[in-house]
């Protein structure tokens, strides 16, 4: 295949990544106003019908529970469709090119800031950058590799791997990469935005810095380094990491990050959601101390 077609080919792809996000975010648009009539209807039956419901209750926390439900899960759908608007932008950054053992032809993988799929349980056209499967885009050259998936060690070799630059919807470059990424691209990637706050650094995460983030044997873990190497960018992917990984037991809500103050708290605080999860609480260390101190006389 000549540069132009596999140019024309790429752009093909995004284009039809485009189009199925947006009849995603549609559809949960519809799920969402459906939604909303549905809470509405439940509020005025329980307030048209809570003088007669039963005198034990149960009618009463039957639809206290069902509208729960319904709340919880337009939050969900609201969640879902944010995160795919900020995938439009750039849907993805990264591909691999993975021959499974005994197959013949090599599978493709593109990587993003979440999963994405047409429809539920269809095969996703985006892999998320904390999915097991995406591990090879960031410690493996081409080559023999593998990769732990839930069934146990994936075993194969890395044809190919691409790095993107989509922005605004729009193919800047596919670069063709056979070795892993270096830090003039990191430092590139970093330095593209003067704005004093934290950038993501899905695309360019090195090996080391994924072997930190996906860290599942410690349970305390210090990481040390040189001011500026990047501690506190892969302290941030660790925790998105951790939240998308251990999803059904860890919320967002039960994670506290600590701040030496509100400066700091400032640079790190629109990081989570690029990185596909909500908002996380903050504190500086000395409101920490005050509130856990409150009352010590």
């Amino acid at each position: 295949m000549s540069n132009n077609d596999a140019m024309n080919s790429e752009i093909r792809f995004l284009e039809e990544v485009e189009e199925k996000l947006k009849t995603r975010i549609t559809e949960i648009n519809a799920l969402f106003l459906e939604g909303e009539k549905q809470i509405e209807s439940m509020h005025d039956y329980y307030w048209e019908n809570y003088t007669e419901m039963d005198e034990y209750g149960y009618e009463n926390y039957d639809n206290q529970q069902a509208l729960l439900g319904e709340v919880n899960a337009n939050n969900e759908r609201l969640m879902k469709k944010q995160r795919l608007k900020k995938m439009i932008d750039s849907p993805y950054f990264g591909r691999v090119d993975f021959l499974f053992e005994g197959e013949e032809e090599s599978e493709s993988f593109y990587i993003g800031i979440g999963n994405f799929a047409p429809k539920a349980g269809m095969t996703p056209l985006i892999y998320d950058w904390r999915a097991p499967v995406s591990g090879l885009f960031y410690d493996y050259d081409a080559g023999r590799a593998s990769y732990v998936a839930p069934a146990g060690i994936v075993e194969g070799e890395i044809v190919k791997k691409y790095q993107y630059k989509i922005k605004k919807g729009k193919l800047i470059y596919a670069v063709e990469s056979d070795i892993k990424i270096d830090d003039d691209i990191l430092k590139q990637a970093l330095s593209m935005n003067a704005d004093a706050r934290l950038k993501s650094i899905v695309s360019t995460i090195q090996k080391e810095q994924n072997s930190i983030i996906r860290n599942e044997k410690d349970k305390i873990l210090i990481v040390q380094g040189g001011a500026g190497s990047g501690k506190t960018s892969v302290a941030l992917h660790r925790i998105a990491y951790l939240l998308y990984r251990h999803r059904n037991d860890l919320m967002a809500s039960q994670v506290l990050i600590l701040s030496p103050n509100d400066v700091f708290s400032d640079y790190i605080s629109h990081i989570m959601p690029e990185l596909g999860e909500e908002n996380i609480s903050e504190m500086t260390f000395d409101d920490f101390a005050a509130k856990e101190l409150s009352d010590v006389a």
